[in-house]
């Protein structure tokens, strides 16, 4: 409306449509002209319903320390709408701890804010971001790599793999848009460790888009770490010779469930 407000002056009519001779001054009649089309894009711009951009939200989280217990974590937040802050947050949970409260800050001040921060919740352990576990310290050829898939369109999984096999940490629920039933893309951005490798947070990032808005943000999905939690995928013994129908079958039943085997 206050486009259209402005766009209003336009209108005031030219001094040469007040004289006796003005029919004869074309000229006169293509500037009026040219502003009613200014004043019409100006309203097709505030009411076609095209015109109007999404919403936009993108929020990154940062692990910047764990307390001695790893029960809380203290998390640099980055939104694109409110700018930087600090929060404490739960580990098990993946959400702000009770009584948290934001903590902003801008980019200049951001070493003296976490270092207030991490006096203020006690964030002792600086942590670790790795995605590389070491199995063996003395052989840097024994490790697990961390990733995330997408098993289905409805489920993101946090997977592991030791160079030979793959195998399965936990499962990520994949956000859908109740009114539209878009549903989200998910990624694994990260993991932070406690030092001393046995707590394990993933950051997940999920985007959802829709005609209405664009929403980018990042969750935790912490883990208590050992390798026997793993769930390998097994090899399976070779099966005996199948018929060619049979055969065809169970490859259609195969593309339907996908390839992950959980």
């Amino acid at each position: 409306m206050t486009r259209l407000l402005r766009a209003l002056p336009c209108l005031t009519l030219p001094t040469c449509l007040t004289r006796p001779n003005w029919l004869t001054r074309p000229t006169c009649h293509l500037r009026l002209a040219e502003r009613l089309c200014l004043l019409l894009l100006a309203c097709a711009a505030l009411w076609l319903p095209g015109a109007a951009q999404a919403q936009e939200n993108k929020v990154t989280y940062e692990i910047v320390g764990f307390d001695a217990k790893a029960e809380t974590m203290l998390v640099r937040l980055d939104d694109v709408n409110t700018g930087l802050a600090l929060r404490l947050y739960e580990v098990e949970s993946g959400q702000p701890a009770k009584k948290s409260v934001l903590i902003p800050f801008q980019r200049v001040d951001g070493i003296k804010t976490i270092k207030d921060a991490r006096k203020k919740y006690k964030i002792t352990d600086p942590g670790i971001e790795d995605t590389i576990y070491p199995l063996d310290p003395a052989d840097e050829t024994k490790t697990l790599s961390f990733f995330g898939l997408m098993a289905n369109k409805e489920r993101f999984v946090l997977a592991v793999t030791d160079k030979k096999k793959l195998g399965k940490i936990k499962d990520v629920p994949i956000k859908v848009d109740e009114e539209t039933k878009a549903m989200a893309k998910a990624s694994m951005k990260t993991v932070f460790w406690t030092t001393d490798r046995k707590t394990m947070v993933a950051v997940v990032s999920q985007k959802l888009v829709t005609d209405a808005f664009s929403s980018e943000t990042d969750e935790f999905h912490a883990v208590r770490f050992k390798p026997s939690i793993i769930k390998w995928v097994e090899g399976e013994p070779p099966p005996p010779p199948e018929k060619k129908e049979d055969k065809e079958k169970k490859e259609e039943k195969k593309e339907e469930k996908g390839w992950w085997p959980f």
